[in-house]
């Protein structure tokens, strides 16, 4: 076992996690990153969710992201070229030959107009590894890969120490600045933060579209894979998966025509395809991960089969099952702000202010499974900085989808652009409080979207 010491440690290297090694670096703070993949991105790469959905965002490390991406021709913009019918259970999205700008909005555009930026995972996580390392010139970055988060210590509101699971060692890490961009909030959790799961009832934040009572409903669960054309009459399904009952599994498709599927095509050759969904989002509470992913894996393999027998995509086979779920929704923080669908319509959180804005996002308030509740899209709105900072402990923020939003906000919000914003405002936010000796609920908003570049 060693000890480590550092200014900023980031648990999770997703999408917001990388952001946030990246701003935190550049803004002077010595960093740690741990993540339990072999490499970052998180559900952008190891989740098979291949794409940036159209989205507007405020300007920032997605650009150049996008643009690396580009140049070397592991992404294109793409637009949906099939769109799903009675007839036809799945849409397809494939290259458009447009710029990059045209992804950036969602709100007001008809769906013949929406681009989506299309990436290859490994390429994406190349891009992400890149920029981590080149916000580091004087050696002050420390990653984890294949690194699991044990546990922590608290004290006098602060977070003293935690334990990471290295393949090599066990590794007690003493951070001044802890992000939590881990999804799950779990070291969030085990810090004592208030958190919560499922719909929020109508009465804790007055939102109409919000049931009565409060349920356990999540957004749904996605397992993604990659399929390629290989010549296979009939794709079967692997031994392995004899032990899951999927008799009303296929029942269920058989009298909804299938789950909705979006096809999206790869810059180097193959498909992606999203199940929407492939499992409840509250089977996410029913079984350990392990379970979850070995179910999920078999209805995947059974539905591409079903596919070939409906006389649809014969020919195509699974290649890759990606190795995360999709997980829209878990556990979300309750911080100092809780960002509503109340504040995503009025485009900004008025009991905080336009100015503590510091990410941007307008798409839809989007569900997927039972309990879908709104699919409504918005003009821009703006997440305040307080949705990252959680009222009991003092030298943390949170930044990920576990963010304090509603069940409501968090289906709108959860998007992997989004999350980039997020990560970058907790990242430079971590940078000031080392630079200036203070705690992230001291930090000037208005200096911190001057550095990002916010107006």
């Amino acid at each position: 076992m060693k000890t480590l010491n550092t200014d900023v440690l980031v648990l999770g290297l997703g999408s917001a996690g990388s952001a946030a090694v990246r701003n935190a670096l550049a803004g002077g703070a010595s960093v740690i990153g741990a993540e339990q993949m072999p490499g970052p991105g998180g559900t952008s790469t190891f989740g098979g969710v291949n794409n940036w959905e159209p989205g507007v965002s405020f300007d920032g490390i997605h650009r150049e992201i996008a643009r690396r991406l580009l140049e070397s021709g592991d992404a294109f913009v793409g637009k949906t070229t099939e769109y799903v019918s009675s007839a036809n259970r799945y849409a397809i999205s494939d290259r458009s030959g447009d710029p990059y700008e045209t992804t950036l909005k969602r709100f007001g555009v008809h769906g013949n107009d929406m681009r989506r930026l299309h990436y290859e995972p490994d390429a994406m996580a190349a891009v992400l590894q890149a920029l981590m390392e080149e916000a580091d010139p004087g050696g002050e970055l420390t990653l984890f890969y294949n690194t699991r988060f044990v546990s922590l210590d608290t004290r006098d509101r602060q977070i003293c120490t935690c334990v990471l699971s290295t393949p090599d060692e066990i590794v007690t890490v003493c951070p001044k600045i802890v992000i939590d961009c881990t999804g799950d909030i779990l070291p969030s959790r085990m810090a004592g933060c208030s958190w919560a799961v499922g719909e929020d009832p109508k009465y804790a934040y007055g939102e109409e579209a919000a049931p009565e009572k409060a349920t356990k409903v999540l957004n749904g669960i996605t397992q993604c894979f990659r399929i390629t054309e290989t010549g296979i009459d009939m794709p079967g399904v692997p031994e392995k998966y004899n032990d899951v009952d999927l008799t009303g599994w296929v029942e269920h498709m058989n009298r909804t025509l299938g789950p909705v599927s979006c096809f999206t095509v790869y810059p180097r050759g193959g498909i992606y395809v999203n199940m929407l969904p492939t499992a409840e989002g509250e089977m996410y509470l029913q079984y350990d991960m392990e379970a979850l992913k070995h179910i999920c894996e078999s209805r995947a393999y059974r539905y591409m089969r079903w596919l070939a027998e409906k006389g649809y995509l014969r020919g195509w086979e699974i290649t890759h099952m990606f190795p995360l779920l999709g997980i829209r929704e878990s556990y979300r923080l309750v911080g100092r702000h809780v960002l509503t669908i109340d504040d995503i319509y009025n485009g900004y959180a008025p009991s905080v202010g336009r100015e503590q804005t510091v990410a941007l996002a307008d798409h839809a308030a989007d569900t997927h499974g039972r309990g879908s509740r709104c699919s409504d899209t918005y003009p821009g709105y703006g997440i305040p900085y307080s949705c990252l900072l959680p009222k009991e402990i003092d030298n943390l923020l949170v930044a990920c989808r576990g963010a304090s939003f509603t069940h409501l906000a968090a289906s709108s919000a959860r998007l992997s652009r989004t999350m980039l914003q997020l990560g970058e405002a907790a990242g430079t936010a971590a940078a000031l409080c080392i630079r200036d000796g203070i705690s992230p609920a001291e930090v000037d908003v208005g200096e911190l979207r001057k550095i990002r570049r916010i107006t």
